[in-house]
């Protein structure tokens, strides 16, 4: 039995609910292949993502975040996702979330944007190490955060 569309959200929206209360993937690898982050320049918010990869496969991605809610739960599942994957296949994913990011609510994009590009500059990172190049790599969004409330409360 096919589910309809609203058991399809309410199944997403619990999932969600989920990640909030209880993130997968947070913290810190030690010995990282790759360290990123992906930073907010008008209000200083940032993702920093690492990432563990062996035979160009996803072995272990690990995040911290100064963001919202929205920020650590969409690293949470975003990491879900690509956790396993090969390199070609993550980045597949990646540009996937990209495209769907350009129809998020405008509050909702610039945090799902900081987390892949934490990863991008993780990815770039392991790349870089390869040939010697340890040092960080970030990349800022390009979206932002609206906030036109909070210039109401002041």
């Amino acid at each position: 039995m096919e589910q309809t569309k609203e058991q399809k959200r309410e199944a997403l929206k619990d999932e969600y609910i989920d990640h909030m209360m209880n993130p997968r993937n947070y913290g810190v690898i030690e010995n990282y292949s790759g360290k990123g982050v992906g930073n907010n320049p008008n209000n200083n918010e940032m993702v920093e993502m690492y990432i563990s990869v062996e035979k160009e496969v996803l072995m272990n991605l690990k995040y911290q975040a100064i963001g919202c809610t929205t920020t650590v739960a969409g690293a949470s599942i975003f990491t879900d996702m690509i956790c396993g994957e090969t390199l070609e296949e993550a980045v597949s994913v990646t540009k996937q979330v990209l495209k769907k990011l350009e129809t998020a609510p405008e509050e909702d994009r610039a945090c799902g944007e900081m987390v892949v590009m934490s990863f991008l500059a993780s990815l770039k990172n392991y790349e870089n190490r390869k040939t010697g190049d340890e040092k960080e790599c970030k990349m800022n969004i390009v979206n932002d955060c609206p906030t036109e409330e909070l210039e109401d409360a002041k």
